[in-house]
């Protein structure tokens, strides 16, 4: 089963808390943004600088953001009263999931048994696995691929290939020169 279609089956069957494991932030959030609009949800993501925004919108669009949604407690009200179907994206939300943040750690766990019953879905987004005691039983983990697989289609592998190309001849080219 490839990425994509493994959490769209979890969001379907309304797994609350989902744990993406890349530093693919764009990439995640492309696909996610395609099941959220083939099952009609809203998307948002959130970050610490930003708050939580629309998902895809300009740094300048931000403006018109609810500051107040940078603290991750206040984000994940946020959550609770959005009453539309949506997928909330959080980036790099790893450093609240600590002993320290016990009130952030509880709140999760409080959302995850209220999602339960409706159509909303936490993806979670980071490079590394950090995952309080607490919460194992209520988030599910998932590893995105870190690199382009065999289902590309073979327009990209050409671009991909090019890319790399052009990568070895910026390291090599200089060492040639001494």
């Amino acid at each position: 089963m490839n990425f994509q279609t493994e959490i769209e089956t979890l969001i379907r069957a309304r797994y609350a808390l989902l744990y993406v494991i890349t530093s693919e932030e764009m990439r995640v959030q492309s696909v996610v943004q395609e099941i959220a609009n083939k099952r009609q949800k809203k998307v948002f993501e959130w970050s610490y600088s930003t708050g939580i925004v629309p998902a895809g919108t300009s740094i300048q669009s931000h403006r018109n953001r609810n500051p107040a949604t940078k603290d991750p407690l206040a984000a994940l009200d946020q959550v609770i009263e959005q009453v539309e179907p949506a997928i909330f994206i959080f980036k790099d939300f790893h450093p609240f999931l600590n002993k320290n943040n016990f009130a952030v750690v509880r709140k999760l766990k409080e959302i995850a048994l209220h999602l339960k019953n409706s159509f909303k879905t936490i993806v979670l987004v980071s490079p590394l696995l950090e995952i309080p005691t607490e919460l194992e039983k209520e988030i599910t983990v998932l590893n995105y691929p870190n690199f382009p697989n065999a289902s590309l289609k073979p327009q990209y592998i050409g671009l991909f290939w090019g890319f790399v190309l052009l990568q070895m001849r910026n390291v090599l080219l200089p060492a040639k020169t001494l």
